[in-house]
């Protein structure tokens, strides 16, 4: 058990230097995030990994390590980026908005300054989220608010794409959904082969990665 809780306080501060939270531990990795050596690409774990290369694409990213951080991350994301309405029709997230005193709209989706859903899954390859028509519920992802806040979890963290479809394709079974995308932000990250860099999303793009409560 005290493995289990250190490995999950190593990566939890390293989550926390990659999204530019300071540390709260009593002795932190190192006072200064620039000249701390993380390991190369080539070596770095699948969450790690997905961590880099969505940033790299423009992506913001934020880790929580429990829901009460996530609250006070949205509050803080509306208030920075002058944000008032948040579209979002996921009833497990409409929970957390609210406690975050967030305004939600269920159905007013062009009229609202946020769009807020839910994934399928975070790929470690290319470091892209991947949504379906459960999260867009057969609108254009063009069509939505200009800030997409995403909300996923720690398991979620897949290696590719090839076994991020197997798990779409185990969890559906026979009523696959449609519109399965992976989007990125507006930066190119390079030494990807084309086919696999997903789709360039021009839009603000959060995501607050929440840790597995085990």
């Amino acid at each position: 058990m005290a493995d289990q809780k250190s490995k999950k306080g190593f990566l939890g501060r390293f989550m926390d230097i990659l999204s530019g939270r300071p540390s709260t531990e009593s002795e932190p990795i190192e006072k200064d995030p620039q000249v701390i050596e993380f390991p190369s690409d080539e070596s770095d774990p699948t969450d790690l990994g997905f961590v880099r290369k969505f940033t790299a694409s423009g992506g913001k990213f934020l880790y929580c390590e429990d829901e009460s951080e996530a609250y006070q991350y949205l509050s803080s994301i509306m208030q920075e980026s002058g944000l008032g309405k948040v579209y979002c029709i996921d009833e497990n997230l409409n929970s957390i908005l609210r406690k975050a005193q967030i305004d939600v709209d269920l159905e007013d989706w062009q009229n609202s300054d946020a769009f807020c859903t839910s994934c399928e899954y975070l790929v470690s390859f290319n470091g892209g989220i991947m949504i379906s028509a459960n999260q867009l519920h057969g609108k254009k992802l063009e069509d939505l608010p200009e800030t997409l806040i995403t909300i996923g979890r720690t398991s979620q963290i897949t290696d590719n794409l090839r076994s991020a479809l197997a798990g779409i394709r185990m969890r559906y079974k026979n009523n696959l959904p449609s519109q399965i995308t992976t989007i990125k932000g507006p930066k190119k990250v390079e030494n990807l082969e084309e086919n696999d860099q997903g789709k360039i999303c021009n839009k603000e793009i959060y995501l607050l990665l929440l840790e597995d409560q085990l």
